[in-house]
């Protein structure tokens, strides 16, 4: 399959399947006599994982660990386990931020004020 078929049947930039290409996320695809990559239909599948991975906020170095993990069947399912914990850890503190950034911008907006110069929101955003 093309790599414009890829695209679109995965819904991912031609860009991306490149880079992902490119960094070893997916195996290189083999060329044509015209140069063209022919991906085999498991590149489908994997670029589906790839994405659900992205979609969960996982790195590009977090997926290539699953990958590894997934072409190993025998491997423990523990170091699944922890990567996931790690990753949940990471979601749990973006989540403090952002409770506290939420917080902080609803403070800033019941700034009331019809003149700049006594503007609560503009005020607080210079003082930090």
């Amino acid at each position: 399959m093309k790599i414009q078929q890829l695209s679109q049947q995965t819904n991912i930039p031609l860009d991306t399947i490149r880079y992902y290409e490119k960094m070893g996320l997916i195996p290189s695809a083999p060329r044509d006599a015209n140069g063209y990559r022919n991906f085999s239909p498991q590149a489908v599948e994997q670029l589906m994982f790839i994405k659900h991975c992205r979609t969960l906020g996982f790195s590009l170095t977090d997926i290539r660990q699953l990958q590894q993990l997934c072409q190993t069947p025998t491997a423990q399912c523990h170091n699944a386990d922890q990567l996931l914990a790690q990753h949940l850890q990471q979601i749990e503190q973006k989540i403090a931020q952002l409770q506290q950034i939420h917080a902080q911008l609803s403070r800033l907006n019941r700034c009331q004020s019809e003149k700049v110069a006594d503007c609560k929101v503009l005020q607080g955003l210079q003082q930090g």
